[in-house]
């Protein structure tokens, strides 16, 4: 506090220096150049030199009765300057007789062409003909700024301010650049400023939580997001309140063209404040509808389109400082477009990265919350931004993963599964009976039928293979579910009941084996053995029974 005291009283001495040195330079009272107009309407409106009369003739020209209407828009003209911290440079304003305006090609000079174009100075034409105007030898405020300026004043003064000018002391023993009512001034306005804040915030709390508990607010508005508003709010109606009435202070210009910046500076970043916290509460809003949609698009479009808003938001505030600080933003713009090659260069893989989010929104490969693979990734996909898509683990750790390389990668998206698959190889010993196997077989199948989350329209459960060192048997189900977790389980279950089943039928599950077998060796005359013709025509009625049955049995 301390410190802030003094930067505050060493910039009022400041402005208090830049005050005086102007005051050096004594108007002529000849009118002749724009420089000496001005300087011949602010000179006799210093404390020192007070003398309205000729202050005014500025107003009204060389030659021309001074009214009292005119030294009462001298006087608003005056408090104008001051009330928006308006400094006048002496030196920067043209001392040519014959000064021609640029842009118009007349004799006009506008002091304030930014803050107030309809403020101006002219010369005087003499004679209607237009191709030969002549011009008298004084400069003078138009008389369209002259109808101008209560309408300004009204404006710099809102809400009856500019009464409290007439009730003020004009006199007054200075300190440091400030008379000693204006450091009373300052302390009442920053007394009525907390006592504002405090009243209006304590009031929108309550209103903004009422408004919450309504059937349209009610839980759909973050309590914490509301409390914030309201602190803002209130924020921003006691630097209104603040930036009514410091013109009413009469401070030295310099001084009070930086507070009323500053106090803009201010309203601006807490306008910026606002508007985030009030897209949040939107958010907040939005988030409860879209959990009761069955569509997952819009999970997926709300975060992008909140970031997006609130980069515009963020953007058109920082431009509003610049414009409050004088900047040139055409030169800057220029120069950022000198630089947009260079940007563009080293920004590649962002852009790629934006056109990566653009094509995920559009093909919708997945959406949030679903889980999927991608190379050695895997997981569930918790937000999907600008530049990249974070996938929650398994082990709870959060990847993120560029947007422009996962569209070029094979994603596989297990959270889009219509049903859960389960295929495996049952490897039964090659000494089981063929009639157990198809007992086996048989239960099998009815193990499939009795779970409750198998799909009995999707199976296929038959002997399917002679492997190397077993029978094996294809089991192959579908689940009627989607969920990782509870494909698991219903695998757990099946795997169990399977076992159970090979228990009872005492059906022996075969694992990886050799068997060596040692055989006489075949004689030198022939690699197969001789077999007589009476076990031949003993097998081949084996084979015709067994093909017979086998026929029978097909047609039952």
């Amino acid at each position: 506090m301390f410190q802030k005291t003094h930067i505050i009283l060493f910039i009022c001495l400041f402005t208090t220096v830049i005050t005086n040195a102007q005051d050096e330079k004594i108007p002529t009272g000849n009118l002749a150049t724009p420089q000496e107009a001005v300087l011949q309407q602010i000179y006799y409106l210093q404390e020192e030199h007070y003398d309205l009369e000729k202050s005014a003739s500025a107003i009204v020209g060389k030659g021309n009765e001074v009214t009292e209407e005119s030294k009462d828009i001298t006087i608003k003209l005056k408090q104008i300057l001051d009330g928006k911290g308006l400094f006048l440079r002496i030196d920067l304003i043209p001392d040519d007789p014959d000064y021609i305006d640029s842009t118009s090609g007349n004799p006009v000079y506008v002091p304030f062409p930014k803050e107030m174009p309809h403020i101006y100075l002219v010369r005087p034409s003499i004679g209607k003909d237009k191709r030969n105007k002549a011009f008298e030898n004084y400069w003078r405020y138009s008389p369209e700024s002259i109808n101008m300026i209560p309408r300004i004043h009204k404006e710099v003064y809102p809400l009856g301010s500019h009464l409290l000018l007439e009730l003020l002391p004009k006199g007054g023993l200075k300190i440091l650049g400030l008379k000693s009512w204006q450091y009373l001034a300052i302390l009442v306005l920053l007394g009525i400023a907390v006592l504002f804040h405090l009243i209006i915030w304590r009031l929108l709390s309550i209103i903004f939580k009422i408004l919450a508990k309504t059937k349209l607010g009610k839980d759909h508005f973050d309590p914490k997001v509301i409390e914030k508003i309201a602190r803002i709010i209130s924020y921003m109606v006691v630097a209104y309140i603040i930036l009514i009435f410091v013109p009413v202070l009469m401070l030295p210009v310099g001084f009070s063209y930086y507070l009323l910046a500053g106090i803009r500076v201010f309203n601006t970043i807490f306008s910026v404040l606002l508007l985030l916290n009030c897209v949040e509460l939107a958010r907040s809003y939005f988030e409860k509808i879209v959990e009761n949609t069955e569509s997952k698009s819009d999970d997926q479009l709300l975060p992008i389109f909140i970031r997006i808003l609130k980069t515009f938001v963020v953007i058109g505030g920082a431009i509003h400082i610049l414009d409050v600080f004088e900047v040139d933003l055409t030169a800057l713009i220029a120069g950022l477009s000198i630089g947009g090659l260079a940007l563009a260069l080293a920004a590649q893989d962002t852009v790629k990265n934006l056109i990566g989010s653009v094509m995920i929104y559009a093909d919708r490969p997945f959406q949030i919350g679903d889980f999927i693979s991608c190379g050695e990734i895997i997981g569930t996909v918790e937000d999907i931004g600008f530049r990249s898509t974070r996938v929650r683990t398994s082990d709870s750790s959060l990847i993120s993963v560029p947007n422009g390389s996962l569209v070029d990668m094979t994603v596989n998206n297990m959270g889009s599964l219509q049903f859960r698959r389960f295929n495996t190889l049952i490897g039964l010993a090659y000494y089981t009976p063929p009639a157990l196997i198809e007992k086996f077989i048989a239960g099998l199948k009815q193990i499939n039928i009795e779970h409750p989350m198998t799909m009995n329209d999707r199976n296929h459960i038959y002997l399917n293979n002679m492997g190397a060192s077993s029978l094996d048997v294809m089991f192959l189900v579908y689940f009627n579910t989607i969920d990782y977790a509870e494909n698991l389980k219903i695998k757990e279950e099946l795997i169990f009941s399977i076992l159970g089943l090979a228990e009872a039928l005492n059906v022996h599950i075969a694992f990886p084996s050799t068997s060596v077998y040692v055989e006489s060796v075949p004689e030198k005359k022939g690699q197969m053995p001789d077999y007589t013709d009476e076990e031949l025509k003993e097998a081949e009625q084996k084979m015709t029974k067994f093909l017979s049955e086998l026929k029978s049995k097909d047609q039952k």
